[in-house]
């Protein structure tokens, strides 16, 4: 139950608005049971002979002695006495006027009365319902919301681990699981709480013998509950991850659709994917059988319950201890009261599944952010001097294998860095390291001589421009796409970056230009267009410096060469770092940094580093082969 108590919390920033719910709930309850009580004088009045009814009212022929005693000493008892000893005067003056009464008199007289109280009741229900639901889906509302914040602070690795599918789940299927439970659920679970509670005490106050049974019951009613919850927990749990395989497996199937084609591995998918649905069918039927089984053999154990009530309530009548109303009061609260407690027993149900989802959210929510970011922290101005790595070791969050050794490296402001070698070496994981996208596990990267730790994210990468081999598009307009994350950029800019990224003219043989929509991921387009793109956002953020990983992998020789000037022209004003696998596109570079196994082994510029005839000369020469066997 922990973690339900954590997810009432979210409710409870907005306590006023529920405390109000609250109120307007038990106002709604004491009106229910006020109308059902006020049905006494009708039942009584077709009940029998009106003489000996309003004998078994009054014991003083006198009505008005009664009720003159009934007041007498009113200020000299406690709370509860008076409340009783004024309901007992209440019961007098309306059995007093109803006794000279025809039936069908009392009938329009009652009807009459009770025409109000519905009204009223309907008013404050539907403002109990207005507060105790908004607070619970306002309070759903900030829990995405954290949870959402939460996923873009998680670190890169747990993206890669973790399915895209899973994560969805988390903020979608888990999610809506707990806003039904604290919004709507909630909402008459409160209300029928206080029926319950209120309807007891009018029982009680007809008949006090009957407090004693009614607390007999109350454990064989809502045993089936306790032997439920388990399962419910169990199945309900086991249902979510099953939901979250299917949503992974789904997205998987949509990003991989062209693989799948090619391998023509269709008809595997489908049968993998009616293992996984097949799979959440069962564990569908098992949560709601359970969730249906528990308040059926509630109403069930209800009911038998009434009938025993019924017998009792029957005998009283005879013995003088009921009059017709009375009774017929007592079997109606008595029936009112099956459906609040079978929806209770519901309750506990989705409460158990509610704290099953929170612990999925919370396990998210809990983990550690991708970096801590100090407070206070200083804010990076400009680049004045360069960029010191100095003593970097780095290894994955989890892992005890380094994947950068000893890395000490000197750049200076506006130059630009190449750094090859084979897949697996540490050149993307030690660019990732400038931007922070992890810190290393021993050393430091400064910039000016400050450690970046001490300047702010959100300054630091201000200041990064970054293009990877993984190209990356959103679903909306190209204009858009090349302005993502620099603010309110004008088409004139815009265009220029596109220029400079020799992508203006592919664009503008489009049928809408710059407006055009391109789809998710920009799939729609040649994989070079899409780099094009990718390089035109760069350029327009006008970072002082830029990280290229492969950044021209993906072009043509021809667009490669365009590209590759006017990247040049950019570089004399910024500090580059270039990862690059084809040689071809470094050799104007004058510092160029061969990693291999996490450390730089040569350092130099192209024609130096052949010179040396060691890796560098091998990469060139494996390369320079491999283009004369396509030749």
């Amino acid at each position: 139950m922990k973690f339900f108590l954590r997810l009432m919390t979210y409710s409870l920033k907005y306590k006023n608005r529920f405390v109000l719910g609250l109120v307007f709930a038990l106002l709604t309850a004491i009106l229910n049971g006020i109308s059902l009580t006020a049905l006494i004088p009708l039942f009584d009045s077709l009940g029998g002979d009106k003489s000996k009814r309003f004998h078994l009212e009054l014991t003083l022929p006198e009505k008005t002695i009664l009720v003159q005693e009934a007041l007498f000493g009113l200020e000299s008892l406690d709370g509860l006495e008076r409340i009783k000893r004024l309901i007992v005067t209440a019961k007098l003056q309306i059995n007093a006027v109803t006794a000279d009464m025809d039936p069908k008199e009392v009938v329009w007289t009652v009807c009459i009365a009770i025409f109000p109280l519905y009204l009223l009741k309907l008013v404050t229900y539907l403002l109990s319902v207005f507060c105790l639901a908004t607070a619970g889906y306002k309070a759903i509302r900030d829990l995405r919301q954290e949870l959402f914040e939460k996923v873009q602070r998680l670190p890169l690795t747990y993206f890669y681990k973790e399915k895209t599918g899973l994560i969805m789940s988390r903020i979608i299927n888990d999610a809506e699981i707990v806003a039904a439970v604290i919004s709507s659920n909630l909402r008459d679970a409160v209300i029928n709480f206080f029926y319950v509670v209120t309807h007891l005490v009018i029982l009680i106050y007809l008949n006090s013998e009957l407090l004693v049974l009614a607390c007999l019951t109350i454990p064989v009613v809502i045993l089936p509950v306790t032997l439920f919850t388990r399962k419910i927990s169990k199945s309900t749990a086991k249902f979510q991850e099953k939901l979250a395989d299917l949503n992974g497996h789904i997205q998987e199937f949509i990003s991989g659709i062209k693989v799948i084609r090619t391998f023509r591995q269709e008809k595997q998918d489908v049968i993998k994917f009616q293992d996984i649905n097949h799979k959440v069918f069962r564990r569908t039927f098992k949560g709601q059988f359970y969730l249906q089984m528990a308040p059926s053999l509630v109403e069930l154990t209800s009911s038998i319950v009434v009938l025993g009530y019924f017998a009792l309530g029957a005998s009283f009548i005879y013995s003088g201890k009921f009059t017709h109303g009375e009774f017929m009061a007592f079997l109606l609260t008595l029936l009112f009261l099956l459906r609040p407690l079978t929806q209770l027993s519901q309750m506990v149900g989705k409460i158990t599944q509610a704290n099953s989802a929170g612990k999925r959210i919370f396990e998210i929510i809990d983990r550690d952010s991708e970096i801590e970011e100090k407070q206070g922290n200083l804010e990076l101005d400009r680049v004045n001097q360069g960029i010191v790595f100095d003593g970097i070791h780095f290894s994955y969050p989890g892992t005890y294998q380094e994947v950068l050794k000893g890395i000490n490296l000197n750049v200076k402001l506006g130059e630009t860095y190449a750094f090859v070698g084979t897949s697996g070496s540490g050149k993307s994981t030690l660019m990732d390291l400038i931007p922070r996208f992890f810190d290393p596990t021993q050393g430091r990267i400064t910039i000016d001589g400050t450690d970046i730790r001490n300047f702010s994210l959100k300054s630091l990468r201000n200041k990064i421009g970054i293009v990877t081999q993984e190209i990356f598009l959103f679903h909306g307009t190209i204009a858009d796409n090349i302005a993502y994350g620099t603010g309110a950029a004008t088409r004139k800019e815009v265009v220029r970056a596109a220029r400079l990224a020799n992508a203006h003219d592919f664009i503008t043989n489009m049928e809408k230009g710059y407006d055009t929509v391109i789809g998710v991921r920009g799939l729609d387009l040649s994989g070079g267009q899409r780099q094009r793109l990718v390089i035109a956002r760069a350029l327009l953020r006008n970072a002082e410096i830029m990280i290229l990983d492969e950044a021209t992998s993906a072009l043509d020789a021809e667009s490669e060469q365009l590209v590759s000037r006017a990247l040049e022209r950019l570089f004399k004003n910024r500090t580059t770092f270039i990862i690059a696998h084809r040689l071809s596109t470094i050799r104007r570079v004058k510092n160029i940094l061969v990693v291999e196994e996490g450390e730089i082994k040569e350092h130099g510029d192209h024609e130096s580093l052949l010179e040396k005839n060691g890796i560098y000369r091998k990469l060139y020469d494996s390369q320079f082969a491999d283009a004369e066997i396509q030749i």
